[in-house]
């Protein structure tokens, strides 16, 4: 029997996550012992700007791409296919070269406008990455609705080699020139360019190869350009608007961390070391667990859209409540894992930086992954179900809230830089009961939460807090990074042992999704 497509996809996407935030971790981790917490702070705070004018070409793409060539596989119409992939590449070729340029006029006033003017250097020095990211993008979406989600995972591996090997060559190289801290970060991000130059190339190979496989069913353009140009913007924008939004908000919470401890009396050069360290430290950690959660989403987006606009509502309804356990089984571990045992994580990550700050920093985001898991999959759903400005709206009322608990907190001396995490948990709390409201007012029903999350969550907190204990009383007999490997090996075996037993997960597929995906 064949095996489930979405299952496989998300386990390939899954495990190339997992490669590309290791490769991070491995290339940040030199990297901040090369430029210290003031050069990553130069290096965050660029990055964090990049990341608004790189989500305006990227965010929406993909996903509008991947939903309207499920809808043209719904009809067997590899043409229409062709021609709506076609499109969209050269529409965002012109977007992304324009975003490029705007981004390199801007990046003068821009690092004046968040606080930290050295960082001009790195914002022009990563421009160029969008032109190739945003491409990949539009073939990553035609790939994903092809179910080709082997080729989509070996490209991020491919950028993420890519960006380590030459991020760390350049920084060496800087250092060994002698250059100035901001030059070398922004000699080092470069690196990210290059990544996504062969990442771009890779998928480019691997888009020919699924046409050639493609040419069976009606050969009839149901669509001018002018149209599918138009459909694609329509999905995409306000997806791209969501995400904007959340890349607003940290800037905002940049500007806010600078300023707001400039208020309190810290000097620019430390408000930037505490940035860099929450930023190189405890804000990668979030990233990393939210990250492995978008791979289901990607995987079951292609089934959402084809049910619904088939009229499936039992198979729409059953491949939901799979994706909320899936997502849940894998955040709620991930979640009290940083809880319980962030501090030793990060010891052993980051040895010669501010542990202390990073894992308190750490503990206090950490609540915001299963929120964040189980609005990933309600929004994708809602995405692929028509209702595109339904997550616009939500993650609009999340940021607010972000903006006005953290602003607050950062100009308390009591709180100072704890204020940007906590600011992270209410936003995306906030804007998951925003979209909890949107799904019930849409369908008539709750969104099974409770059932489909915490079973894991207290499966979860019984192995973690169990390990934790044991933990305690062997941590004064055994080298510390050997304990805390095999703690947390324990942890997944318990995990999985206790899933298994008490019917958290069941290993027998959906047979259900499992055909309906193979005929993709």
């Amino acid at each position: 029997m064949e095996k489930s497509k979405v299952i496989s996809g998300t386990l390939s996407l899954t495990i190339s996550t997992v490669i590309v935030k290791v490769l991070g971790l491995i290339y940040k981790i030199p990297l901040a012992n090369l430029l210290g917490d003031e050069g990553m702070g130069y290096f965050n705070s660029a990055y964090t700007v990049y990341t608004f004018f790189f989500l305006l070409c990227t965010a929406g793409v993909p996903k509008a791409v991947m939903i309207l060539v499920s809808e043209a596989k719904a009809l067997q119409n590899p043409k229409s296919e062709q021609r709506i992939v076609k499109t969209a590449l050269m529409a965002f070729l012109i977007i992304s070269i324009v975003t490029t340029v705007l981004f390199i006029l801007l990046a003068d006033p821009l690092s004046n406008l968040i606080g930290n003017k050295k960082s001009a250097a790195t914002m022009i020095a990563i421009a160029p990455s969008i032109i190739f990211i945003s491409l990949a993008g539009v073939i990553r979406g035609y790939l994903s609705a092809e179910m080709k989600l082997l080729e989509i995972a070996v490209s991020q591996i491919i950028e993420g080699v890519g960006k380590l090997a030459f991020g760390l060559v350049f920084a060496m190289l800087g250092v060994r020139l002698k250059m100035s801290l901001p030059l070398v970060s922004a000699f080092t991000i470069l690196g990210v360019t290059l990544g996504a130059m062969a990442g771009l190339a890779y998928l480019a190979v691997s888009s020919k190869t699924a046409e050639q496989g493609n040419n069976t069913g009606q050969n009839i353009i149901f669509h001018s350009k002018r149209k599918i140009i138009k459909r694609v913007f329509s999905i995409s924008l306000p997806i791209t608007a969501s995400a904007a939004i959340m890349s607003i908000t940290g800037m905002i919470d940049l500007t806010f961390i600078m300023r707001g401890l400039g208020s309190i009396g810290y000097t620019e050069s430390e408000a930037s070391s505490l940035y860099g360290n929450y930023t190189t430290l405890a804000v990668p950690m979030f990233n990393l667990a939210v990250a492995l959660i978008s791979p289901i989403s990607i995987a079951f987006i292609p089934v959402f859209t084809r049910a619904y606009h088939q009229k499936q509502h039992e198979l729409l309804e059953e491949s939901f409540k799979s994706a909320l356990k899936l997502s849940s089984f894998l955040a709620a571990p991930m979640m009290l894992g940083l809880v319980f045992f962030g501090r030793e994580i990060l010891s052993m990550l980051f040895p010669k930086s501010g542990v202390e700050i990073g894992s308190s920093l750490l503990f206090l985001i950490s609540p915001a992954i299963i929120f964040s898991s189980v609005l990933i999959i309600t929004n994708s759903f809602l995405e692929a179900c028509g209702k595109v400005k339904a997550p616009m709206l939500s993650m609009s009322v999340g940021a607010l809230a972000k903006v006005i608990v953290s602003y607050m907190l950062l100009k308390d001396p009591d709180v100072g830089i704890s204020g940007a995490p906590i600011g992270t948990v209410v936003c995306y709390a906030v804007a998951l009961i925003c979209s909890m409201i949107v799904y019930t007012r849409s369908f008539g029903k709750a969104l099974p939460l409770f059932s489909c999350c915490f079973a894991q969550i207290l499966v979860a907190f019984a192995s973690v807090g169990s390990v934790r204990l044991l933990y305690n009383l062997l941590a004064e007999g055994i080298n510390n990074s050997i304990l805390l490997i095999l703690s947390i090996s324990l942890c997944a075996l318990i995990y999985i042992g206790f899933s298994l037993l008490f019917g958290v997960i069941n290993i027998q597929k959906n047979e259900k999704i499992a055909k309906y995906t193979n005929s993709f």
